[in-house]
């Protein structure tokens, strides 16, 4: 039997028995876990262990892990079906898959204000397109000349917001304690949530690409 579609089989029934659950790798009390940890019903070497029994290529394995974890519950429970589904039916290169998901995620980040960024994204994106050696050591040093430009304006922020810093902790320690601290709550749960909620929309992106990808688009 192929194996895939032996973990398919595993992951429907886990499925149907709401035993896939996000942020643990498998509690053998609650008999429930995540993607792999419920794959192989463990939580030490989850991902490797799953590689080993059910010939999955490396890359996809961890990636799709993270995919788990970082979709909304509802998108999260039924992806390993859905993948797996994708995958029984893929019959090409998870190379050519890999060099093509990563130009869409790459193409995502254009254009920065930094030109010196772009030029590396779109270095790293010609060398996705069509992979050499040549053109690996050219996105290396359009990196490398990217970081320094990057380095320099994180310094110059820094430089900033330690004034933007000082200015705020003058300004707080004229008002009350009660209202900076209600403040400063509000301020971080709203942060949080707008950050959560943009992971949640990149992992369905990569999800939606995965899937297009797969099935030949």
């Amino acid at each position: 039997m192929n194996k895939l579609i032996e973990l398919r089989k595993i992951m429907i029934e886990h499925q149907k028995a709401d035993q896939l659950v996000q942020g643990s790798w498998w509690d053998s009390e609650a008999k429930e876990g995540c993607f792999y940890g419920c794959a192989v019903h463990s939580d030490n070497d989850a991902i490797e262990k799953a590689i080993d029994t059910f010939k999955i290529e490396p890359w996809v394995a961890y990636w799709s892990e993270k995919v788990f974890e970082g979709l909304p519950k509802d998108l999260a429970l039924s992806w390993p079906v859905e993948l797996l589904d994708a995958m029984i039916a893929f019959n090409g290169d998870y190379t050519d898959v890999y060099h093509k998901l990563s130009i869409k995620r790459l193409k995502r980040l254009l254009p920065t204000e930094d030109q010196a960024v772009n030029d590396a994204i779109k270095q790293v994106i010609d060398y996705h397109k069509l992979p050499s050696e040549a053109k690996r050591r050219a996105a290396e040093s359009a990196a490398e000349s990217a970081a320094d430009s990057a380095y320099a304006a994180a310094s110059a922020a820094l430089s900033a917001d330690s004034a933007a810093e000082s200015a705020a902790d003058s300004a707080a320690r004229s008002a009350s304690y009660a209202a900076k601290s209600a403040a400063y709550s509000e301020a971080r749960s709203t942060y949080l949530a707008a950050i959560n909620t943009a992971k949640e929309k990149h992992w369905e992106k990569e999800r939606k690409w995965m899937l297009k990808l797969l099935g030949g688009e």
